[in-house]
C-alpha cells in the first residue's frame, strides 16, 4: 500500500468516526429531550392526580359564591388520594372543616358536584324556615337584601341574599322568596361522613335529598377562581379566593 492509499484510508476512517460521533451526539440529544418530555408528563400527571385539579362550575347551585362558568382550582392532597375514573378515594387522611367548599363525587349519580360542608361526624343538622341549625344552635345569619344580577347568574328577581357564618368562613347564600321556606328534619351525621349544602338553597341537590356523604367521596377543596366566562369574561372574579 503506497503513501497515497494510506492517507485515503485514514481520511475515510476519520470521516466514519465523525459520522459516528455526529450520530451519537444526535441520539444523545434525542434521549435527553425524550427524558425531559417524559419527566414533564410524569410531573403533570402527579400534579393532576395528587395535588391540584381544575373544575368548571355548571349551574346555579352555589350562587352567589360560585357562578355558572367559573373555573376553580381544587386542592386534592388535603383529604386523600383520589384516582381518576374512581368513585372514592384510594386512601383518606384528612377531614374537611365546616365552611369549606369541596368537590364531591355525588352518591346520587356519581357526578362531580361542588357544595359547602355544613356538618361533620357527630353533628346534628336541621333546617327550619331557611335557617340552618347545627347542634341545637342556629348559624349566625343576617339578611343582605335582594340579590344583585351578575353576568351568567340566574335571574335574581324574587331572590334574597343571606350572610351566614360557619367556622371561620363568612359567605352569602341565595333564597328564593317565591318558594316555600326550606325545612329539613334533624339529621345526625354518621362517622366518616359530612353534611353538605349548596349556597343557593332553593336550587341545590345536596344532603337534604341524598343524605350525608362519605368522606371518601370528597375529591378536594376549592381554593380560588382562576377563570370566569359565561358569554363574556368576568374579569372581576378572576383570582378571587373562595370563602
Amino acid at each position: 500500500m503506497n503513501r497515497s492509499d494510506r492517507e485515503n484510508k485514514k481520511e475515510r476512517e476519520r470521516e466514519r468516526e465523525d459520522r459516528d460521533a455526529l450520530h451519537e451526539s444526535r441520539w444523545g440529544r434525542t434521549k435527553a429531550n425524550l427524558k425531559t418530555i417524559l419527566g414533564a408528563i410524569i410531573l403533570a400527571m402527579f400534579i393532576r392526580i395528587v395535588l391540584f385539579e381544575a373544575f368548571e362550575i355548571e349551574g346555579p347551585s352555589m350562587e352567589p359564591t360560585l357562578l355558572n362558568g367559573d373555573r376553580v382550582v381544587v386542592a386534592k392532597f388535603l383529604y386523600g388520594l383520589f384516582l381518576p375514573f374512581t368513585k372514592e378515594a384510594a386512601i383518606s387522611w384528612g377531614t374537611p372543616d365546616v365552611g369549606d367548599v369541596v368537590i364531591v363525587k355525588s352518591p346520587a349519580d356519581d357526578i362531580d358536584i361542588v357544595k359547602r360542608v355544613i356538618g361533620l361526624p357527630g353533628d346534628t343538622i336541621e333546617i327550619r324556615d331557611d335557617v340552618v341549625w347545627r347542634n341545637g344552635r342556629a348559624l349566625p345569619h343576617r339578611d343582605l337584601g335582594p340579590c344583585r344580577l351578575e353576568s351568567g347568574q340566574e335571574d335574581p328577581s324574587g331572590c334574597q341574599w343571606v350572610q351566614e357564618r360557619l367556622g371561620g368562613e363568612i359567605y352569602r347564600t341565595s333564597h328564593n322568596l317565591v318558594s316555600a321556606p326550606s325545612t329539613s328534619p334533624p339529621v345526625t351525621v354518621p362517622r366518616d361522613h359530612i353534611f353538605i349544602l349548596g349556597d343557593h338553597r332553593d336550587r341545590s341537590n345536596d344532603s337534604r335529598f341524598f343524605g350525608a356523604v362519605p368522606i371518601t367521596r370528597v375529591k378536594g377543596k376549592a381554593l380560588a377562581i382562576y377563570w370566569s366566562n359565561d358569554g363574556g369574561v368576568r374579569w372581576g372574579r378572576i383570582f378571587d379566593a373562595i370563602n
